[in-house]
């Protein structure tokens, strides 16, 4: 059965070794902005100990409490529920221990979490109020030893800086420019910038400087989507990694062959001619056709380019020789182009040849 324990400050226990409360880690460094853990541990001392509790004082100013008690405790029943106030800097936990009490060298009480708002050197430390007690009627107070955490909080380092790229200025569209040029904003007080190109959006430039300017080149990079990282050096701090994502793709798409069904001879007012094509990066965006007039050698003429799609349907009312010219588009501006001759006689027949001028 658990009894209830008034605290108060008593003489030690004679004879007692004496119990101690850790805070764990005892030292860090952490940025502003940033939260981080804080334990709490007991040791009994060799002692079955049947409370405890645990008076923190921190700097409001530097740091705020997230929660009070966080996780696995060895704490059987809080006396009254974990409680801090972030305008005073205090944190309180009273507990019990179930039974005959707790016999540990290494109890943990609780973990707090904290956050970092402000820099500069700061400590967590235990008030005299703090008592780890024995006796199940009348607690004896036997804590004899704490420590304290004194923490370094840094300031947070700078965002990355902002990158925008005229040559590759959308970075959701393909382009066939395979020189990218990035350039950045201006940041007062950085030493340097250190930057990289590769394939992974996720990448990081090392801590070396390798430029003071705020622009960049690239010369012929490969195909594909490729992404520039980017960070800059303030002081000793460096700050945020930017990314940025240029699609590159210089190859056409792949060569394909228009065709009619019937394949040679077809009767009707028109001709439906097929195509298709594929593009292994960008993929395809769009086809044109125009139609050039090859029935007279000496004086051919050609339609203009319109964007059409498949089948493309050529009239058989006009006799001649002609040629359709088929230009297939990816998404970054490369083309493809095919072409497909058609013979129209009279009465209408079609003959359906290659070949063709452009």
């Amino acid at each position: 059965m658990f009894i209830l324990v008034v605290f108060s400050v008593l003489p030690e226990a004679a004879g007692a070794e004496g119990a101690s409360l850790s805070i764990y880690p005892m030292t860090g460094s952490f940025t502003v902005g940033s939260t981080f853990d804080v334990s709490i541990f007991l040791n009994t001392g060799g002692e079955n100990v049947n409370a405890v509790r645990v008076d923190l004082k921190f700097d409001p100013e530097k740091l705020q409490v997230v929660t009070p008690a966080k996780g696995l405790s060895a704490v059987g029943v809080w006396v009254f529920p974990p409680s801090f106030s972030n305008t005073k800097g205090e944190i309180s936990l009273q507990g019990g221990f179930l039974g005959k009490g707790i016999n540990t060298s290494e109890g943990l009480i609780s973990v707090i979490v904290f956050e970092a708002i402000a820099s500069g050197r700061t400590e967590v430390n235990f008030l005299d109020s703090s008592q780890v007690l024995v006796g199940e009627v009348e607690g004896v107070n036997i804590l004899t030893s704490v420590n304290r955490g004194v923490y370094d909080i840094i300031p947070s380092p700078p965002k990355g800086p902002k990158i925008f790229s005229e040559s590759h200025p959308d970075q959701n569209e393909w382009y066939k420019n395979n020189s990218p040029t990035f350039s950045w904003e201006k940041i007062e007080g950085v030493m340097g910038f250190s930057y990289k190109l590769d394939d992974d959006p996720f990448g990081e430039p090392d801590n070396t400087i390798d430029t003071e300017s705020t622009s960049v080149s690239f010369d012929r990079v490969e195909d594909g989507i490729l992404y520039f990282h980017l960070k800059a050096k303030k002081g000793e701090v460096w700050g945020g990694t930017s990314h940025f994502r240029v699609m590159i793709d210089t190859a056409p798409p792949l060569s394909f062959k228009p065709y009619s069904e019937p394949f040679s001879l077809t009767a009707g007012d028109y001709l439906l001619i097929y195509f298709a094509s594929s593009d292994l990066l960008a993929g395809i965006d769009h086809y044109e056709v125009r139609i050039a007039d090859l029935t007279d050698p000496e004086h051919i003429t050609f339609s203009g380019w319109t964007r059409q799609d498949s089948p493309f349907r050529i009239s058989t009312q006009n006799k001649g020789i002609f040629s359709v010219i088929i230009r297939a588009f990816d998404r970054a501006g490369n083309f493809q182009e095919e072409k497909i001759q058609v013979r129209v006689f009279s009465p209408p027949l079609v003959l359906v040849e290659g070949g063709g001028p452009n």
